[in-house]
C-alpha cells in the first residue's frame, strides 16, 4: 500500500512577500524560488497581477516571469483578482493562474473594489478568458471560514460559491482562511462536503495561523480528504486588506507534522528551513514559524 501523498504549494513569494515592510528585489526573489525547488516544491505561486500602487511588493511581477527558469516538473502560478490581471498573467507566460473573489461582500469590496455579484460576475469573465488561452484555472473562494468585517460566513453560502466555481469550468477548487478564523470541527465538516462536490476536481486550502489554529485546521481539512495546502516558508504571510492578518502556515512546520503522521511531502525539510533563516538575517527580526529555529539547533532531536 502506498503512502498517501499531501502536497504543499509554497506562497512565501506571494502572500509572504506583499506585506514585508521592504520589497524583496527581482534577483533575490529568483534565488528564493530556485532554493525552494531545490528543496523539492513543485507548485510555487510566484507573484500576483494586482495595482503596484496598492501592493508595491508585486510591481515586478512581469520583470519575474520574464528572467523565470522554468522547470517543467514545477507548476509556477499568478494571482488574479480581475480581468486585467488575467491579461496580464497570459502575456506574462505564466499557464496557470489563481483566479481569485471573496465570500464576504465587505473584503470583496475593499481586495477588489466589487461587490459580491460583481465579483462572481466577473470572476466568469476571469475563467472564460483564460480558457481561451489554454491556461490552467485555480478557482479561490477567500474568507470562506470567517470575515473580520462581517464575521461568520454561512456554510451554504460558501456551498453556492463552490457550485459558483465549478459550473465555471475551473480546474481546481481552492477555499482560504484568509483572516485565520476557522476551527477544526467547522473546518473538517465544511471541506468534507466541499471534496464532494468537487468530485474529480482537485481542491486546495488554504491556511492562516492568525488565531493559531492553522496546524490544527490543517489536520482537520487532511482527515476531510484536502491533500493540496497552501504554506509559506518561515510562516509568512497576511492580506493588506484584511484587518491584523497574519501569516500562512509555515511550509517546514506543515511538512514535518505531515511526516509525523505518516504521510509525504517528497520536501526537504532542513533545505526549507535555510531559506526561512536566511530571510530572517535578511528582514532582521524573527519569522512566525517555529521548525526553522529548532533545526538550526544541533542538539534538538527531531522525530
Amino acid at each position: 500500500m502506498s503512502t498517501k501523498q499531501i502536497v504543499l504549494e509554497e506562497q512565501g513569494l506571494r502572500d509572504g512577500f506583499q506585506t514585508l515592510p521592504i520589497t524583496i528585489a527581482t534577483q533575490k526573489k529568483l534565488q528564493y524560488i530556485k532554493l525552494l525547488e531545490a528543496a523539492g516544491i513543485k507548485r510555487i505561486q510566484v507573484t500576483s497581477f494586482v495595482h503596484p500602487k496598492l501592493v508595491p511588493q508585486m510591481a515586478d511581477a512581469e520583470e519575474l516571469c520574464n528572467q523565470l527558469e522554468k522547470k517543467t516538473d514545477v507548476i509556477y502560478s499568478g494571482l488574479v483578482l480581475n480581468l486585467k490581471g488575467v491579461e496580464r498573467g497570459i502575456k506574462a507566460g505564466l499557464n496557470h493562474l489563481a483566479c481569485s473573489i471573496s465570500a464576504s461582500d465587505t473584503h470583496s469590496q475593499k481586495n477588489a473594489r466589487l461587490n459580491l455579484s460583481e465579483a462572481k460576475h466577473a470572476f466568469k469573465e476571469m475563467v472564460k478568458h483564460s480558457k481561451q488561452h489554454s491556461i490552467t484555472v485555480r478557482g479561490g473562494i477567500q474568507c470562506a471560514f470567517g470575515c473580520r468585517y462581517e464575521g461568520k460566513i454561512d456554510e451554504n453560502h460558501v456551498l453556492d460559491m463552490v457550485d459558483h466555481h465549478l459550473d465555471t469550468g475551473i480546474d481546481e477548487l481552492a477555499l482560504a482562511d484568509s483572516t485565520g478564523m476557522g476551527n477544526p470541527k467547522q473546518l473538517g465538516a465544511l471541506m468534507h462536503k466541499v471534496v464532494e462536490k468537487a468530485k474529480n476536481i482537485p481542491v486546495v486550502l488554504h491556511l492562516h495561523n492568525t488565531e493559531n489554529k492553522g496546524y490544527a485546521n490543517l489536520y482537520a481539512a487532511i482527515e476531510a480528504g484536502v491533500t493540496i495546502f497552501d504554506t509559506a516558508f518561515g510562516g509568512l504571510g497576511g492580506c493588506p486588506f484584511i484587518k491584523s492578518a497574519t501569516g500562512n502556515i509555515a511550509t517546514e512546520d506543515s511538512a514535518h507534522m505531515i511526516h509525523q503522521m505518516g504521510y509525504e511531502t517528497g520536501l526537504n525539510i532542513s533545505k526549507i528551513a535555510e531559506i526561512s533563516r536566511e530571510l530572517e538575517a535578511t528582514l532582521g527580526y524573527k519569522l512566525p514559524g517555529q521548525l526553522y529555529q529548532l533545526i538550526d539547533n544541533n542538539e534538538i532531536k527531531m522525530i
